[in-house]
């Protein structure tokens, strides 16, 4: 009995490509509708959804497993939650985590952004049974994926889930088998943490290429951004924030391509300096 533990979009997309890989799942694990928009309306997670649509059984509350007995093997990505020692020892062959690093490297929330944000040429996945101790259980196996250096987080995020998707039937085989032999992480352990809008502003004394790579791991969220001085109708300057969605590098010079002013929709750069043409960047 395979039990996966997930509750967002990400954990959604992935178990629908690893079922139509020949994943068998019996049980899904995910978290209680929560009010969502202004009007606060009780909405079912992504992944929840997913199981309710394709008829998987769902529980929304950890402590409900200590209910089962024919619990085997778990499996988790994205599930957004520290799952108790407790409810590991109900999994006779443990939780199998999803991560996308290469452990020890990027632990922590944010691997893929880090993977991004340090140009590295490949990125991981990291197949490890869990603990207590976020990101530090016994590793199972580690498998790559080459990149081209123009992802950003969501696209990447994509590449990653489908490769994990279509190795991950095998992956548990050869576990269950015995083929792999668990061992603990080597390696010097870093930790990860989420880009936010505080540490995404552009630092322009920065190289070309690691503004270029921020801007990158920013997208979508939280958005490298920048202040702008515009004239507005007043003719008076008025500071505003500017987000640089998209650019690229030419002989070594940032090279900007699509932009988004606060208040208003994306543009391509070439769009915002027609309409502002007396605009300076800070």
């Amino acid at each position: 009995m395979v039990t996966f533990f997930g509750t967002s979009p990400r954990s959604a997309k992935f178990l629908e490509q690893a079922l139509k890989n020949g994943l068998r799942v019996d049980l899904v694990v995910s978290a209680p509708p929560k009010p969502i928009g202004k009007k606060q309306v009780l909405t079912e997670n992504p992944t929840a959804a997913f199981a309710k649509e394709k008829g998987i059984p769902a529980i929304l509350n950890l402590s409900d497993l200590s209910d089962l007995s024919d619990l085997r093997l778990g499996l988790i990505l994205d599930f957004n939650k520290i799952i108790p020692q407790e409810i590991i020892n109900l999994f006779p062959r443990g939780i199998i985590n999803i991560h996308f690093s290469k452990l020890p490297k990027y632990r922590g929330p944010a691997p893929v952004q880090y993977t991004i944000l340090n140009g590295d040429k490949e990125a991981w996945i990291t197949y490890s049974l869990i603990d207590e101790n976020l990101d530090k259980g016994k590793i199972i196996t580690q498998t790559s994926l080459p990149l081209d250096l123009t992802e950003n987080t969501e696209s990447l995020y994509q590449k990653l889930i489908a490769k994990a998707a279509s190795e991950i039937t095998q992956t548990i085989d050869s576990y269950l088998c015995d083929r792999y032999h668990t061992c603990q992480q080597t390696g010097t352990p870093g930790v990860t943490h989420k880009l936010t809008t505080d540490n995404s502003k552009i630092d322009w004394t920065r190289p070309p290429q690691q503004i270029e790579r921020l801007i990158r791991a920013a997208n979508p969220e939280p958005g490298a951004w920048t202040e702008t001085k515009l004239k507005v109708k007043s003719e008076k300057l008025k500071v505003m924030r500017l987000k640089i969605l998209r650019a690229h590098l030419e002989a070594n010079k940032l090279v900007f391509d699509q932009v988004q002013l606060e208040g208003k929709n994306p543009v391509t750069w070439k769009q915002f300096q027609e309409g502002h043409p007396s605009f300076s960047l800070s």
